[in-house]
């Protein structure tokens, strides 16, 4: 396995949009009233503007490529510690926070998410960061042992929903 992590770049965007539909399947899947599959027609050229964006010290964008083509990414974010007085600890901790962890299907169960969530562990690490933080679908089979068994994650809260209309 000839796997690369790093910095995403021009023509990443088919290969992450790939990832990003093989995801958007998966999760309306398992919800569709809370999960969608989204218009295809500029996704690649929308994740790639995404990617390349000029990132700030406090982001991180990175991209795993395998077999010459953008297989998965992640995105992920600093924030300093923001409420000392929070009845929640976390607050007053410097997190890193990530966003989005996406691998194409077909290269799933072959490292990928690994090796990019370590590569995103270590650089949140240098910039600080004693905690890692993530949101993830409680019902996913794919993601939450991922999460819990492999990569050492603990659930630590509930997010509740209700239509109002």
């Amino acid at each position: 396995m000839d796997l690369t992590i790093r910095a995403p770049h021009a023509g990443d965007g088919d290969g992450l949009a790939r990832g990003w539909l093989d995801a958007d399947a998966y999760y309306a899947t398992l919800n569709p009233d809370l999960f969608q599959i989204p218009e295809v027609d500029e996704l690649a050229h929308w994740l790639e503007e995404q990617v390349l964006r000029r990132p700030s010290d406090n982001s991180l964008t990175l991209v795993a490529e395998m077999d010459q083509q953008a297989v998965g990414y992640i995105s992920a974010t600093i924030q300093a510690p923001d409420a000392a007085f929070d009845i929640v600890r976390d607050r007053g901790l410097v997190r890193m926070v990530i966003h989005a962890l996406i691998v194409q299907e077909a290269y799933r169960h072959q490292g990928v998410g690994t090796r990019l969530m370590q590569a995103a562990e270590e650089w949140g690490r240098s910039k600080g960061a004693v905690i890692a933080l993530l949101d993830t679908y409680i019902d996913s089979s794919l993601s939450v042992p991922f999460y819990e068994e492999h990569m050492g994650y603990s659930r630590r809260a509930l997010h509740f929903r209700k239509k109002l209309v």
